[in-house]
């Protein structure tokens, strides 16, 4: 029998994580491209694409993790799941988390805490969501049903349990969308935040358009090409290369012309200005500053902080952008002035003004942080300068990942040195997480 033995000790550290690079696939809409795929597969690919773009040794690699949502059944740990896929090495350890739309940007944070730590780990971190491939369900009284069935000893007790059943009871139950606690839909509560905010039907398709426009010139000027692999899709193996939510053509006047989909008689929200269901993954490579160093690896990124916070989600479900990135600038003694460019992530147009109104409210402030003074306005030249998930997609699993790799990329490219990533996520929850360029 072939005795396999673990490393030796840790190579040296200096406890500052840092991002080396990123891949993704194409995020496109569900129900499309991708309708046969499922999260292992997606997963796979970016893992298995990051390790051909860096040239890093798969022996070198200490954990990979990834953020899902809605877990498939078959892959609970797909983390794990790619990593015997890929026949990658056996001592790599493997994990899958769920933090809703902060997942893979907790992924990173997890990464970089152990590195800080003390542990001079090389990490993948990502995220994953397929909702082309989601797990269906039956109702209690099915499963009870099966259970009973599987019990009975003869086929007089069996036939006397089908009597007992309904037809109607094998009717499949899709995920839930909505919160368990209030019952509204993210959309349902973003609408709510549209009204207490005084956010426009204008004002929100104004923002989505502009998100369309700016991710479409960023996808002809190549500037996804650094982050973006081409997949292969099965069965058919038609090649995906590019995100194809993103439309060049739209306008503010065209979103006008759509009706309301979560409150259809007093609503702004439609479809153009919310992210649209979305698959797609993304992994990041986190490793200790002086490691990669002496791997000859050059990280694009320093990870310098990070926090998660949460909120009550009957109030403003996803306001929390709004604390937590004011929250993190004033740990660092730092303003919006010494931020170069933010990335926060657009549920919907509604969410995002939202949470700008917000920090530039001294009401708000002094509500959240007991300071009369309003923490200030996002420029708008800094915000989002390539789009956003409203354009690009949002596969709630991987947008953390895509933000880290998308913000890293641009700071290198229009030479600035702080970038700063807000995201907000379901059951009250938001996370925000500060970078600065290396090279």
């Amino acid at each position: 029998m072939e005795v396999k033995k673990y490393r030796g000790a840790f190579p040296e550290g200096n406890g500052n994580p840092v991002f080396i690079d990123g891949v993704r696939t194409p995020f496109v809409k569900s129900f499309g491209a991708f309708q046969k795929a499922d999260t292992l597969e997606l997963f796979s690919r970016v893992v298995e694409g990051l390790l051909r773009k860096t040239g890093i040794d798969p022996e070198q690699i200490d954990e990979v993790s990834a953020g899902v949502v809605i877990p498939q059944t078959k892959n609970a740990n797909v983390a794990r799941d790619a990593i015997i896929n890929l026949g990658l090495p056996d001592h790599i350890h493997g994990y899958t988390l769920n933090r809703a739309c902060t997942s893979s940007m907790h992924s990173i944070a997890d990464a970089a805490k152990e590195i800080k730590f003390g542990h001079p780990a090389m990490i993948l971190a990502g995220g994953v969501e397929c909702l082309s491939d989601v797990p269906i369900a039956y109702s209690k009284k099915a499963q009870q049903f099966l259970l009973e069935l599987n019990k009975a000893k003869t086929g007089a007790d069996r036939l006397a349990i089908a009597k007992k059943f309904s037809a109607k009871d094998w009717l499949p139950k899709p995920p839930a969308l909505a919160e368990p606690l209030t019952g509204l839909t993210m959309g349902e509560s973003a609408e709510i935040m549209a009204k207490i905010n005084e956010i426009s039907r204008e004002d929100q398709d104004k923002f989505a358009a502009a998100s369309h426009l700016k991710a479409a010139a960023a996808q002809k000027d190549g500037r996804f090409d650094e982050e973006v692999i081409p997949v292969w899709a099965s069965p058919s193996f038609d090649c995906v290369e590019a995100d194809n939510i993103i439309r060049a053509d739209t306008s503010a006047e065209k979103m006008a012309k759509l009706k309301p989909v979560f409150d259809k008689k007093y609503g702004s929200l439609t479809a153009a200005n919310s992210s649209p269901l979305t698959d797609g993954a993304s992994v990041s490579l986190i490793m200790d500053e002086k490691r990669a160093q002496d791997l000859g690896l050059s990280p694009k990124s320093k990870i310098l902080d990070f926090t998660f916070v949460g909120i009550d989600p009957t109030e403003q479900l996803l306001i929390g952008p709004a604390i937590a990135i004011p929250l993190l600038l004033k740990r660092n003694n730092m303003t919006f002035d010494d931020i170069d460019l933010f990335e926060i992530h657009e549920a919907f147009a509604a969410q995002v003004l939202s949470c700008t109104k917000s920090m530039d409210s001294a009401d708000f402030c002094e509500r959240y942080f007991g300071d009369s003074k309003a923490f200030g306005a996002v420029p708008e030249d800094k915000l989002n300068v390539n789009g956003g998930a409203i354009a690009i997609g949002h596969p709630f699993g991987a947008t953390g990942s895509r933000l880290v790799t998308t913000l890293s990329n641009e700071l290198i490219r229009r030479d600035k040195n702080i970038g700063l990533i807000g995201i907000c996520a379901a059951g009250g929850m938001a996370g925000a997480m500060l970078i600065e360029r290396t090279k």
